[in-house]
């Protein structure tokens, strides 16, 4: 005889696989690191039942049960042509004043290459009118994109962020955003900061604030109306109404910090369950490693080929004295690397959840984007980090702060700086067991993180957009979120009385002065 309680697990499994929501992507940024998080949120709903079409440039191939790709993967080439047009090269060291500063430039240069293309403008005269569920975005100032909102009936929206969340996140999700011990994104700051840092951070976090009130606000309420006519909510409007923003990160790569609960850190969504098999002959190479294995990638945005001439003379010379580790370097090219060394094997792609969780291999060379901090510390790689651009200087700051590898300028490289990092690294044991201590923490989850995210999309789903999870102080003025508002009225009624007692003993001395003057 069935229970009541069996009955209810039935039922509820029942209903949540009867209903497959209609649910838009909006993932434009072509970058492949970034792409995975949200392929892999899109591609788990998909298999849950729920039907997606999704604007990509990273289309499933082949094609998948209920996920329709919108292809957009021409990006790759307008990315490549970028520094032609605008002044961001992503194949050289760029400061973070620099990225904030060339910000509109760049969103507006995508934001164009994109909507121009016969793809979305065939794509968006095929969806007005249509009827979604929901809308997943990449939360990346990417209010201007929003105008398939109004076109799809203004369903309930959801933001993913696949960086910590900046502060043109918490401006969208209401999210305290303080200097005083929340690092800017952008800068090389741990939490805890000096005067100094500080005081850059503050003014960090003013200059991006001021850099999307003055600018990038602007530019998506243009493009909104060029794109998709007289619409009924500006840009502004459109991404403050997100229902959920879901971060795919986790303290084991940031810093405790306050959100309201609109705001849900799952941690790294691309993580692999089951870990593909290496290509048999890198497998073999690995294999018989002597002393392991260094792995050397820049990611999917820098290319090892864009290395300076000198710089990748400094890391053969230093590979060169341990010649019974193998170093496996992702070198975009054809041709062999220069001075190749005999313990260094070079390919153009490599499978880098299957490399790093190898056991032969110690030790990471990376710029620090999150998802690759995030394989290292799921898999407990100790690293050598060199920061480009973007969030990498934050992440290499965590990286610094928890002890679990070492950063180094990518303007001071040399040999005598490589050599040295790459002794200590791979001599002292305490990084492995650093990195190996974030290791647990970001593996120390109820349930994974791709799992959690689909249940956070399926709750707003089914509560309607969850509006109980918005914060008031969303629909504030800044001078009342501050209560300045509240502080100049008590100020004012703190100052009356000694006004009163002022004047009105003023007003006495001067009769009493008048009438002794006309006394005498």
């Amino acid at each position: 005889m069935i229970s009541n309680l069996h009955k209810l697990i039935i039922l509820s499994s029942l209903l949540s696989t009867s209903y497959g929501a209609n649910i838009l992507g909006i993932f434009p940024t072509a970058s492949f690191s970034h792409q995975q998080p949200l392929i892999a949120i899109s591609r788990a709903l998909a298999a849950k039942g729920h039907k997606l079409t999704v604007i990509t440039t990273n289309p499933s191939d082949p094609p998948l049960k209920n996920h329709r790709d919108i292809d957009i993967s021409f990006m790759y080439d307008v990315f490549r042509n970028m520094n032609k047009k605008i002044e961001m090269n992503f194949q050289t060291r760029i400061s973070p004043s620099q990225v904030i500063r060339n910000l509109p430039n760049f969103f507006e240069y995508l934001f164009i290459s994109t909507m121009d293309s016969p793809q979305m403008m065939e794509f968006i005269k095929e969806v007005n009118g249509t009827r979604y569920d929901l809308i997943l975005y990449e939360a990346l100032n990417y209010s201007g994109y929003l105008g398939f909102c109004e076109l799809v009936g203004n369903p309930p929206l959801i933001g993913i962020t696949t960086t910590h969340p900046a502060a043109t996140t918490d401006a969208m999700t209401g999210n305290p955003s303080l200097p005083s011990y929340v690092p800017a994104l952008m800068n090389p700051h741990q939490d805890r900061m000096s005067f100094t840092e500080r005081m850059i951070n503050f003014l960090m976090h003013c200059y991006w604030e001021y850099t999307r009130i003055r600018y990038i606000d602007p530019l998506n309420e243009r493009l909104l109306k060029k794109y998709f006519g007289d619409v009924k909510h500006t840009a502004f409007e459109l991404e403050r109404n997100v229902s959920l923003v879901i971060a795919s990160a986790d303290l084991a790569t940031g810093y405790p910090r306050p959100v309201h609960p609109n705001t849900v850190f799952v941690g790294p969504l691309h993580i692999q369950q089951q870990i593909p098999p290496l290509p048999q002959d890198i497998q073999k190479w690995m294999d018989e490693a002597e002393d392991g294995v260094i792995y050397f990638s820049l990611g999917s945005n820098m290319k090892g080929t864009s290395v300076p001439a000198e710089k990748r003379a400094a890391f053969n010379e230093a590979f060169n004295q341990f010649p019974r580790m193998r170093v496996l370097w992702k070198w975009e090219s054809d041709e062999k690397l220069p001075g190749q060394p005999d313990n260094v094997l070079t390919r153009k792609w490599l499978p880098q959840q299957s490399v790093l969780s190898h056991p032969k291999t110690r030790l990471f060379i990376s710029q620090g984007g999150l998802q690759s901090l995030q394989e290292a510390t799921s898999f407990g790689v100790p690293m050598m980090v060199i920061p480009m651009f973007g969030d990498q200087d934050y992440n290499a700051a965590k990286v610094a702060e928890a002890k679990a590898g070492i950063v180094i300028e990518f303007t001071s490289l040399n040999y005598e700086l490589v050599y040295q990092t790459l002794k200590k690294l791979l001599t002292e044991t305490s990084f492995k067991e650093n990195m190996m201590r974030l290791s647990r923490i970001t593996n120390d989850k109820p349930m994974p993180a791709l799992e959690t995210a689909v249940w956070w999309v399926e709750y707003v789903l089914r509560q309607g957009g969850a509006p109980h999870l918005r914060p008031a102080s969303l629909e504030l003025n800044w001078f009342q979120y501050f209560c300045l508002d509240i502080i100049a009225v008590l100020l004012l009624a703190a100052a009356i009385p000694p006004l009163l007692v002022y004047y009105l003993l003023k007003y006495v001395v001067s009769k009493v002065f008048h009438k002794k003057i006309k006394t005498n």
